[in-house]
């Protein structure tokens, strides 16, 4: 009999490290090769890793919890003399992703830990902790710098140099988390002798609980921070009368489920509506450069999906405006169906332009959504149920009502740009009609 030792696969091009969520397997299991072994947890994605040989599990080397870094050994095998294991790579859906280009969902990318967590190989301050931009270590000409080219788009939209930011991936290379947490730190810095110093922390009662941070908790925190820190926020809500999409929806209700399988919800309308009321106010779909505004073609939807207490992710529809109603709801059950069994993979995060957020489904009347970074506008949709309204002919009546708010980044476009926006997603739900809507 021979060993076998299970390494932490790279995850995609800018990921670097991983946190062990769940061994599936025990020491003394037998494992079958393609067998699930452990959940692995990154800043973007959670995913199961498979056995690459038949054997017997005989040591775990991390344990669930610990951080480690790519290449580490997670776990040995006993294997049979002579047994070929397969090639070390990642699950397939994460092997060929690009780096991630986006925000949190809702999607979110991670500050680099202060801590080293339990069982991860220790590394030079100089790896772990970003400099401040006054006092670079040693400065490099940008196209020096290991980067990727998502992460010199972030850096440039920041207006930060590059070869001010010490990276801790590998080899040196510079991540998105390397210069969001430089752009976070800098924003944070105190800008005069009278600032205030941040509180410290409560100190633990008893009876109290301390819930370790997750990968995704990090991530999540990270993105609004820098969000809040650099985007100067304002918001805008509508009224807006569904009843028009409620009929529709009853007429349709039988039909659909009975093709598609689930049901027909006001989301995908919401989203209809979105797609094109961008087409007719592209500065919506844009994102803050220190060059320029800049507008993009592409409608990229992402889309707020919560775990529950775990957190949310943000996965996106690419080409959105380029699918029917049926269409955008296959898209949006799918993403929200692997969301839930941890089978997102890298590239479902990429590219998004403008975030969609459905809070409503959990009685929200009014929300205040915080804008991804690298986006302009994000836009919820509330509770949608039966009000008592004037309606215009200025009679009392029953109407299926619900509001709508979108947060913006004021440096994109001004309240009367968001608007109008908002006025013709508005305007094209309050119209919808079999007779000039299709589920397509």
């Amino acid at each position: 009999m021979s060993t076998f030792e299970l390494k932490m696969p790279k995850l995609g091009e800018s990921v670097t490290e991983g946190t062990i969520g769940k061994w599936l397997k025990q020491p003394g299991d037998a494992v079958k090769k393609y067998d699930l072994l452990v959940e692995v947890q990154t800043d973007k994605v959670n995913t199961e890793i498979p056995s690459e040989v038949d054997g017997t599990l005989r040591e775990v080397k991390v344990k669930e919890g610990e951080t480690v870094a790519v290449g580490t050994p997670l776990a040995v095998f006993e294997i049979a003399d002579g047994a070929q294991p397969t090639a070390q790579t990642a699950p397939a859906e994460a092997k060929s992703a690009p780096a991630v280009a986006e925000p949190p969902s809702a999607k979110p990318a991670e500050a680099p830990q202060a801590q080293a967590a339990p069982g991860r190989p220790t590394t030079p301050p100089a790896a772990t902790s970003t400099p401040a931009p006054s006092a670079p270590t040693a400065p490099r000409p940008d196209a020096d710098v290991r980067a990727t080219p998502a992460v010199r788009k972030l850096a440039a939209e920041h207006g930060v140099d590059l070869s001010q930011i010490e990276g801790t991936g590998l080899n040196g290379r510079v991540s998105r988390q390397d210069v969001e947490q430089y752009v976070a730190q800098a924003s944070a810095r105190p800008s005069a002798p009278a600032a205030r110093p941040s509180a410290p922390p409560r100190a633990a009662a008893e009876g109290d609980e301390l819930v370790p941070l997750t990968q995704m908790r990090k991530a999540i925190a990270n993105a609004m921070v820098l969000s809040k820190s650099t985007i100067p926020h304002a918001a805008a809500m509508v009224e807006v009368d569904w009843s028009a999409v409620a009929a529709f929806r009853a007429h349709v209700k039988d039909s659909f489920k009975d093709r598609e399988g689930f049901e027909l919800t006001y989301l995908p309308f919401a989203m209809k509506a979105v797609c094109l009321a961008l087409r007719k106010n592209p500065l919506v779909n844009a994102s803050w450069t220190d060059k320029g505004v800049l507008i993009t073609k592409a409608i990229n939807l992402g889309v707020a999906i919560s775990l529950e207490d775990e957190g949310l992710v943000v996965p996106v529809v690419k080409n959105a405006d380029e699918l029917s109603i049926t269409g955008l709801a296959r898209a949006v059950r799918d993403l929200a169906t692997r969301a839930r069994s941890k089978k997102l993979t890298l590239p479902d995060f990429d590219g998004g332009t403008f975030t969609v957020n459905n809070g409503g489904t959990f009685g929200t009347y009014l929300s205040y959504p915080i804008v991804n970074p690298g986006q302009a506008a994000i836009m919820t949709t509330e509770a949608i149920g039966k009000r008592v309204v004037v309606v215009d002919d200025e009679t009392i009546g029953i109407r299926t009502m619900g509001n709508m708010v979108i947060s913006f980044d004021h440096r994109v476009m001004d309240g009367a740009t968001a608007a109008r926006f908002m006025r013709d997603v508005k305007a094209w739900i309050q119209a919808v009609d079999p007779s000039n809507v299709s589920l397509g």
